[in-house]
C-alpha cells in the first residue's frame, strides 16, 4: 500500500489521521499489532513525531507514504528539507543484522552503487527498531518480462555481489532459509503475520514434500559466498531508459553460497506484488535467461554442481510462495501471483533433471 497526496502534516494529530484514513482503505492491522504492539494510529503518530523530534532534531511537514507489509514505513518530507524513509522492523529482529545491512549500503553508495543513502539506525522507536534513509523515488517502474530490463536486473545484482565480497564474512548477515534452517523444519516462520501455516495445513502436503526434497540437498550446496539481495525482484527497483537508478528492500540481504541466491532470486523476478497490470509469475524460460543473464553479467558460467544448487534453491523458493499462496486461499488456484501451478507442472522435473 503506497499512497501520495497527502495534506501538509502540522501535529501528531494529523499525521494520526492520516494514517487512520490509509489503514481504512487496506492496511493491514495485524501487521501494526506485531511491531508497534497497537494498531491505534494516534498512538503511532505520536511515537513517530517524536522519534522524528529526538532523533533528527526536525518535525514532520507532509506524509508522503504510509506502507505496511512484513514491516511498516513511512515517506516523509521534514521541516528541515529533508525527505526520508523510516522503516520500522520488529523487535525481535538481530539489531547486528540490521546494523550490518547499513554498513555494506554506505560501502554501495559510496561505489555509486543504485540505492538509497543511509540516514540513522538502527534506533529503537517503542517496542520497534527503525532505520533512516534518504527517499530517493527517482525512476519509474517497468516489466521484467522485457529482456533489456530483465538483462539489467542480472547486471546490477552481479555489480552488488561483487562489490559486497568484502561483507561476504560478517557474522551478523546470516544464511537464507534453504541452508540455514534446522534440517527437520521444512519452511520457516511465515514472513507475514497473514500467512498461518498451522491452520492452512490441510492440502499442503504436496508442496511442503516438493520443498522438503528441495532442502534435503542444502548439504551439497556448491558455490563461492556472497552477499545476496534474497527479494532482487522489479518491484524493488525504478528504471531510467532501461538503467536502474534505485532500489528498495535492504533488509533482505543474506551470505549466501551464489547458486543458492540466484535460485531464490530467479522464481520471482517478475514480481511486482503492487501491480495487477503485469504477469508476476516467472515462465521456466524466462528464468532459464535470467540465469544466462547473470552468468554474463558475472563473467563465468555455473558448472554442474553450482547448476544443482541453483535449481534444489529454486524448487525451494517456488514453494515456499507456493505455500503461501495455499495459505491465503486453499480453495483456488491461478490468481495473478499464484505459484502453486507452476510448482505442480515443473517442480518434480526441475528436481531430477535441473534448470
Amino acid at each position: 500500500m503506497v499512497s501520495g497526496g497527502f495534506p501538509a502534516i502540522s501535529s501528531s494529530d494529523e499525521l494520526a489521521r492520516a494514517i487512520a484514513e490509509e489503514q481504512a482503505r487496506d492496511a493491514n492491522p495485524v501487521v501494526e499489532r506485531a511491531i508497534w504492539g497497537t494498531a491505534d494510529p494516534a498512538a503511532i503518530a505520536a511515537q513517530v513525531a517524536a522519534f522524528c523530534r529526538a532523533q533528527l532534531s526536525t518535525t514532520v511537514t507532509v506524509l508522503r507514504f504510509y506502507s505496511v507489509s512484513v514491516g511498516w514505513v513511512l515517506g516523509l518530507d521534514l521541516e528541515d528539507g529533508r525527505s526520508i524513509v523510516v522503516k520500522v522492523h520488529h523487535g525481535a529482529r538481530d539489531v547486528r543484522y540490521l546494523a550490518a545491512c547499513l554498513d555494506l549500503r554506505r560501502e554501495l553508495v559510496a561505489a555509486g552503487f543504485p540505492c538509497p543513502r543511509p540516514i540513522a539506525g538502527p534506533i529503537r522507536l517503542g517496542p520497534a527498531w527503525a532505520t533512516v534513509e534518504e527517499l530517493d523515488d527517482r525512476g519509474t517502474r517497468a516489466d521484467a518480462h522485457d529482456p533489456a530490463v530483465r538483462r539489467e536486473l542480472a547486471r546490477v545484482l552481479a555489480q552488488l555481489v561483487e562489490l559486497a565480497k568484502p561483507f561476504a564474512s560478517n557474522p551478523a548477515i546470516g544464511g537464507a532459509w534453504f541452508t540455514s534452517l534446522p534440517a527437520a523444519q521444512i519452511f520457516p516462520g511465515p514472513h507475514a503475520p497473514g500467512f498461518d501455516f498451522v491452520a492452512s495445513s490441510a492440502g499442503a502436503d504436496w508442496i511442503e514434500d516438493l520443498a522438503a526434497r528441495a532442502r534435503s540437498r542444502s548439504n551439497q550446496a556448491k558455490g563461492e559466498k556472497v552477499i545476496g539481495h534474497f527479494d532482487w525482484r522489479i518491484e524493488h527497483v525504478r528504471f531510467d531508459n532501461n538503467r536502474i537508478v534505485t532500489s528498495y528492500d535492504w533488509d533482505s540481504l543474506h551470505a549466501e553460497r551464489e547458486p543458492v541466491m540466484i535460485g531464490a532470486v530467479a522464481h520471482a523476478f517478475t514480481v511486482d506484488w503492487q501491480r495487477e497490470d503485469i504477469i508476476r509469475v516467472p515462465s521456466i524460460e524466462e528464468m532459464r535467461a535470467f540465469v544466462a543473464d547473470y552468468e554474463a553479467a558475472r563473467g563465468s558460467a555455473f558448472d554442474g554442481g553450482e547448476r544443482a544448487t541453483l535449481s534444489a534453491s529454486l524448487v525451494y523458493s517456488i514453494a515456499y510462495t507456493a505455500r503461501c499462496a495455499h495459505a491465503g486461499n486453499p480453495r483456488e488456484e491461478g490468481s495473478n501471483g499464484d505459484f502453486r501451478p507452476l510448482l505442480r507442472k515443473h517442480g518434480p522435473e526441475l528436481l531430477e533433471k535441473g534448470l
